[in-house]
């Protein structure tokens, strides 16, 4: 069986699913997840000015064919908060964007650590689905869910929160 971090497991889904350009800017945080869209090279990676300007992107980008899905990455803490104004208007107009965000490590969760903001609390009502992925064998599936549940329905966005040791983990 293929042994890969939780981040090269997360871009390989992303391929899998038709996602060709993603928009973000990056940061501690979310670099291994960077860092595996390197390795892979399938992506298109487009830099943002500031990480709202991401969420916005991937809205247009989504907007620009059928089929399209816009993905937005940023790092902990604000830039997670920044999006919030992207995830409100995806999810006005029912458009089905990813926003990704990096995370400080589980350990530090809920202890008013530097960056650790609980994005998944703050984004929840505004999207179909927000949630902090706490172990690595459970990034393939949340990725799924996520497509699955952007495309069906009434679409909307989705957030993934991702904690740095869950993304290098190996799977």
């Amino acid at each position: 069986m293929t042994r890969m971090t939780a981040a090269q497991a997360a871009v390989a889904i992303l391929r899998k699913e038709g996602v060709t350009h993603v928009f973000g800017l990056p940061g501690a945080a979310i670099n291994p997840f960077y860092d595996a869209m390197r390795r892979d090279g399938a992506l298109h990676h487009t830099l943002a000015r500031h990480v709202e300007g991401a969420a916005h992107m991937a809205e247009g980008y989504t907007r620009t064919a059928p089929g399209n899905i816009g993905v937005c990455i940023g790092t902990s803490g604000p830039a997670g908060t920044d999006m919030v104004t992207g995830l409100y208007s995806a999810s006005a107009d029912s458009i089905p964007i990813l926003c990704i965000t990096g995370q400080a490590p589980v350990a530090k969760l809920h202890k008013e650590d530097f960056q650790a903001v609980d994005i998944a609390s703050i984004a929840a009502p505004l999207t179909k689905m927000a949630v902090t992925v706490l172990e690595p064998a459970q990034v393939p599936g949340t990725f799924a869910k996520a497509f699955h549940l952007m495309r069906s329905g009434r679409p909307g966005p989705v957030l993934i929160d991702l904690p740095i040791d869950v993304q290098m983990a190996e799977i």
